[in-house]
């Protein structure tokens, strides 16, 4: 009994390892795919063919396209300040000092010398004043002309001096206004404030079927194909 239990686990032996060995074979027989392209990157089974062109930079309303920038400047009055120097005050459009000087007798000639005929042809033409005098050229008409220089009496009258300006009866000095510009933004050109505003660029694709991208910073459009088998 034991002798025949011994027979049959022996041939049971064989017959697995004979098995295997079988389902081996058949593995092996089995050979992997192997493909390749003409054209293109193999991926898996099947080829990818990659087409590029450069992509077009576009920029929002009112951005100009500067060296790949998409930039707006705009322009605004800057804020006019006014000031005047130590001693002088603003009025309206001037400075004036903020102490008044006192006037000056101004000589000048009466209206009757600046050109005045009398009946016998004589006429009176003054020409300066001089010393509180005026200086008057009397000449007299005719084929030769007979002309001589006296003086006269000059009137007198009072007058803001030189460089001021007579205000309520009093006279003050004058300077110009000093006027500066500031801006709360942007920056100062005269009296000009200049902002800009700077964004990136858009980029866009000018041909349909390609998409942008952006790591290449060019549109691609791919194409895939069944791979061959060799």
């Amino acid at each position: 009994m034991k002798k025949v239990l011994y027979i049959l686990l022996s041939s049971m032996l064989v017959l697995t390892m004979t098995g295997c060995g079988n389902e081996n074979t058949k593995k092996e027989n089995v050979k992997q795919k192997e493909y390749y392209c003409e054209e293109g990157t193999l991926k898996g089974e099947n080829c990818e063919v990659t087409e590029t062109e450069e992509a077009v930079q576009t920029c929002n309303d009112g951005y100009k396209l500067t060296d790949g920038k998409c930039v707006k400047t705009t322009t605004t009055n800057a804020k006019a300040t006014k000031s005047c120097s130590s001693g002088y005050t603003l009025s309206g459009s001037s400075c004036i000092s903020k102490q008044a000087s006192q006037k000056v007798i101004e000589h000048y000639c009466v209206q009757s010398y600046t050109q005045q005929k009398e009946s016998n042809g004589w006429y009176y033409q003054a020409l300066r004043v001089e010393n509180s005098s005026c200086v008057i050229r009397i000449c007299r008409k005719g084929p030769n002309e007979d002309c001589y220089v006296t003086n006269a009496e000059a009137k007198g009258r009072l007058v803001c001096p030189s460089g001021t300006k007579e205000i309520d009866g009093k006279c003050y000095k004058t300077s110009k206004v000093k006027t500066t510009y500031s801006c709360s933004e942007g920056k100062l050109n005269g009296s000009k404030c200049t902002v800009t505003d700077t964004q990136e660029a858009t980029y866009t694709c000018k041909t349909e079927g390609y998409t942008y991208n952006s790591t290449s910073k060019q549109c691609e459009k791919i194409t895939s194909t069944k791979a061959l088998e060799k």
